[in-house]
């Protein structure tokens, strides 16, 4: 009831004026409401990754690279964190642009549960092509792209990624490859580096400047082993161009990727198939910074790019990367507190063998590159491929191994220390004592 007055209020106003303020009510609900539906229509149709072609590496247009950023900004405009995706050989556009979804989606799974902005970014390039799957045309269509692959990175891919920082300059960006997309990652990242094998060399898109990453993440890959030794590249410490190199590793027990053994025919071993060989001073910049860590978990043995970054992985990498960019806020992950304890403990075997048999193969690395300084006064025999063979001899012929260490130049190999008696075990050798 109105104050003062007998009647309510709707019965003191003409009908007509109801009428007009019912419909301006409704008129208010259903703008409210197509407004709120117009807001989320990009979200609901945004898709996980945003694909950019580029094609045999030949440098992109202006209009082409404006195109690409203004595609990401409709994507993405405050991203976060930017993730990169390379895939591999024989791979079409479209085949590149459904796996790319499919991986993209589960990284901004990953990084929506830590209510946080993403951008994927996914390298498409011509890597499929006629003859590759005929047996006798394809190490030679392979090797061709090879070369692709490297002119790639050298260029189209620096030039986006260039592009990319000019338009993000404060978000971390975290760079994926897999296959012969690392050769892609790599050239990226290291525009001078000398592969050491007769493949045509490309020159590199504005070679003098540095890109940096946050983690360059090199699953299943196929550079070789030792590119790292044979092109002798400096592993900068002050500005680091990847805080974190991340590398899968086919187990040596177990089964293995069968496509990277097949590799192993034509061009060598890969280096998704052994631990990399590195000259002493890259070695010990990796060990001593905590720049490096390995995965032989969950190894796919059919190669396939999907399942190299399935959902385990990418929470594991997703870990690594929140923890680098922001540590104060995101919990660091075990890989790297386990590392990180090994680099700390005193200078004893007592101390660091017992990490030689850990779970983790980053742990077993970073405790056997400490063991090496106590026993052999320096990495040399991680570097020289002493251990590395013996690890080969592990896998085939386990029972060579005791026969073998007391004539081995390492310390660590001569006394038993490495490979352990419970390493041994795994592989198939006799009792340690036999």
């Amino acid at each position: 009831m109105h104050p003062g007055c007998s009647l309510p209020l709707k019965e003191r106003l003409p009908q007509e004026e109801w009428r007009a303020r019912g419909y301006w009510t409704a008129m208010i609900r259903l703008l409210t409401f197509l407004l709120t539906l117009f807001l989320m229509l990009p979200a609901l149709a945004q898709d996980a990754a945003v694909p950019i072609w580029l094609g045999d590496g030949s440098l992109l247009s202006p209009s082409d690279l404006e195109t690409a950023i203004q595609q990401m900004l409709k994507n993405q405009p405050k991203p976060q964190h930017i993730v990169v995706l390379a895939h591999g050989y024989h791979t079409t556009r479209e085949e590149s642009a459904a796996q790319f979804q499919e991986i993209g989606k589960r990284f901004q799974d990953q990084y929506g549960q830590r209510n946080e902005r993403v951008l994927v970014i996914g390298l498409q390039w011509e890597s499929a092509i006629p003859g590759a799957g005929v047996p006798w045309e394809a190490e030679e269509a392979y090797l061709g792209m090879v070369g692709r692959a490297r002119n790639v990175g050298h260029n189209a891919a620096r030039q986006l990624m260039m592009r990319v920082n000019k338009q993000f300059p404060k978000v971390d960006t975290s760079l994926y490859g897999h296959s012969l997309g690392c050769e892609v990652s790599a050239a990226c990242l290291l525009p001078e580096i000398n592969y050491g094998d007769d493949l045509p060399k490309s020159s590199a898109y504005k070679p003098e400047q540095n890109l940096s990453f946050l983690l360059v993440s090199l699953v299943g890959s196929d550079l070789d082993y030792d590119v790292w030794y044979k092109s002798g590249v400096v592993f900068q410490t002050k500005k680091p161009r990847a805080r974190m190199l991340y590398m899968t590793i086919s187990p040596y027990l177990g089964d293995r990727d069968k496509t990277l053994e097949v590799r192993q025919l034509s061009r060598g071993m890969a280096g998704g198939s052994a631990f990399p060989r590195m000259t002493m001073e890259q070695c010990d910049t990796v060990y001593k910074n905590r720049a490096i860590m390995f995965d032989n978990r969950g190894i796919p043995t059919d190669h396939s790019y999907t399942n190299y970054y399935d959902d385990a992985r990418v929470q594991r990498l997703v870990g690594f990367a929140s923890f680098l960019a922001n540590p104060k806020k995101a919990p660091e992950p075990v890989e790297m507190v386990e590392a990180d304890r090994i680099l700390k403990l005193p200078n004893t075997l007592e101390a660091i063998v017992p990490y030689l048999d850990s779970e983790l193969i980053s742990s077993q690395m970073y405790a056997l590159w400490r063991v090496e300084q106590i026993n052999c006064g320096s990495s040399v025999h991680m570097c020289d491929e002493t251990l590395g063979k013996l690890a080969l001899m592990l896998r085939n012929t386990p029972a060579k191994v005791k026969k073998e260490r007391q004539y081995s130049s390492c310390k660590t190999v001569q006394k038993g220390i490495w490979p352990t008696e419970a390493t041994m075990t795994r592989a198939g050798a006799p009792s340690w004592d036999d």
